[in-house]
């Protein structure tokens, strides 16, 4: 399945269906269309940033059955089967990356990092980080979770324990 995202007009996104805008910021600036094709057809996105760097992140899952999308501090889930919304929350910080594995799907946040089931997008943990997340990778089966200042968190995927392990 081809995805495609494509800026509109704030008077675009009015046209789209209340039950597809599945971004919603209380005062957008951005506007965008995320086309599924067909038979699923377009979903709305806007977002509060005005700056060209906060971009929607967009992620399928490991098995390709849902759509990850997340901007700013909004994050939705759309089961690639039906159209309808697994989910859609709204975060206490700015989202960075959406990085999914054979079972969970980690969300890294300036301040946190989510782990959400890959089969259901249920929680099923999440952490808070003691600086600025800066990137998130899988390394063996843990989640390692490199901060702004370069030190290093790791995040193991079965005890949810997160650990530092230096620079």
């Amino acid at each position: 399945m081809t995805v495609q995202i494509q800026s509109i007009t704030a008077e675009d996104f009015q046209t789209i269906d209340g039950a597809r805008r599945i971004i919603v910021h209380d005062h957008p600036r951005q506007f965008a269309r995320l086309n599924l094709g067909e038979p699923l057809g377009c979903y709305g996105l806007s977002w509060c940033s005005d700056l060209p760097l906060i971009q929607p992140v967009i992620q399928h899952s490991h098995d390709r059955q849902t759509l990850w999308v997340g901007v700013d501090q909004r994050l939705a889930a759309i089961d690639l089967q039906d159209g309808h919304i697994s989910l859609s929350l709204a975060l206490y910080y700015n989202l960075f990356q959406i990085l999914p594995t054979r079972d969970w799907v980690a969300v890294l946040t300036e301040l946190e990092v989510l782990l959400f089931d890959n089969s259901d997008c249920s929680l099923f943990c999440s952490q808070a980080l003691p600086d600025l997340a800066a990137e998130l990778s899988i390394i063996n089966s843990d989640l390692v979770i490199r901060l702004h200042d370069d030190r290093r968190l790791n995040l193991n995927l079965q005890t949810a324990k997160l650990v530092s392990i230096g620079l």
